[in-house]
């Protein structure tokens, strides 16, 4: 299997074949205030205040039984306190990601369900392994993906494609892509992460994600890129088990790798991602924390 070109060339071709949603003004905005030194809780309470959809997200999440706060959250502001700063971004991602690239035409909740928990579980996996910070390991799960509704979206026959992608063996699943739109999912997703704001060790990751062989070379990239796409391969593994729609291939291809990286073996990999599996089995239809 080859190394996908990563040039300026596919970049301009991307921006061209694939309409990229535009950064909502809120997300960077709030964005901009926890990059500050003092972070104020209530300017961000009164950005998302502004959007009453993105207030009621936030609300709900925050009385949902995951957080168990034990008592009825009824303002942004008390939602804040209980959540923390970082679950708070990731829910604000989640939501306006969602309404950016949302398609009438198409049916996206399996989409949805499998970028969440592949979001939770990465976290999980990033806290067992102190490779990357929880919240960014969930926000590369949300976002890694991205560029799959828009290429739904902008091909009538992606699906197929898509298809024969994730049972591809020999090749690395953008390859496929590729060779039939002259793009991939995971550069349109590089993209839209770049242009919402997100860290060059996330975009350049999300880039990457399909290529482990960045995970034996490094391709240039920064150490918490390539931790980045070892422990979102766990994530795929653990959400597509636990839903019932693993891709084995991708694990297969990434799991030799990704242990190395992360410095376990095969088997102490299979026994982390299991474990994985096995709590959110157990939580059943919750939402994942």
């Amino acid at each position: 299997m080859e190394t996908p070109a990563r040039s300026d060339r596919n970049l301009e071709h991307a921006l061209k074949a694939v309409p990229i949603p535009s950064c909502p003004g809120v997300l960077a905005q709030m964005m901009d205030e926890l990059r500050q030194p003092q972070v104020s809780g209530k300017r961000i309470a009164a950005l998302i205040g502004k959007d009453v959809g993105l207030a009621a997200v936030v609300v709900k999440s925050a009385n949902s039984p995951v957080f168990g706060s034990g008592r009825r959250i009824g303002s942004v502001d008390e939602a804040i306190r209980l959540l923390g700063f970082g679950t708070l971004a990731n829910l604000v991602q989640e939501a306006l990601l969602r309404s950016a690239i949302a398609d009438p035409g198409a049916a996206l909740e399996r989409f949805w369900d499998n970028s969440r928990y592949t979001a939770a579980a990465s976290a999980l996996a990033a806290r067992k392994t102190g490779a990357a910070r929880p919240e960014t390991a969930y926000t590369f799960g949300l976002f890694h993906d991205c560029g799959i509704p828009l290429l739904v979206k902008r091909f009538a026959n992606y699906k197929q494609v898509l298809g024969l992608a994730n049972q591809a063996t020999e090749r690395w699943f953008t390859e496929i892509e590729d060779e039939a739109f002259n793009t991939n999912h995971a550069t349109i997703g590089y993209l839209l992460a770049r242009s919402w704001g997100l860290t060059d060790t996330v975009c350049d990751g999300i880039q990457c994600h399909h290529d482990y062989s960045v995970l034996e070379d490094g391709a240039g990239l920064e150490t918490e890129s390539r931790a980045l796409i070892a422990l979102n391969l766990i994530g795929e593994y653990v959400a597509g088990t636990h839903l019932r729609t693993r891709r084995d291939a991708e694990w297969d291809k990434g799991r030799a790798a990704a242990a190395r990286f992360l410095g376990y073996s095969a088997t102490e990999l299979d026994d982390l991602a299991d474990d994985l599996v096995y709590r959110f089995d157990r939580q059943g239809s919750e939402e994942p924390a």
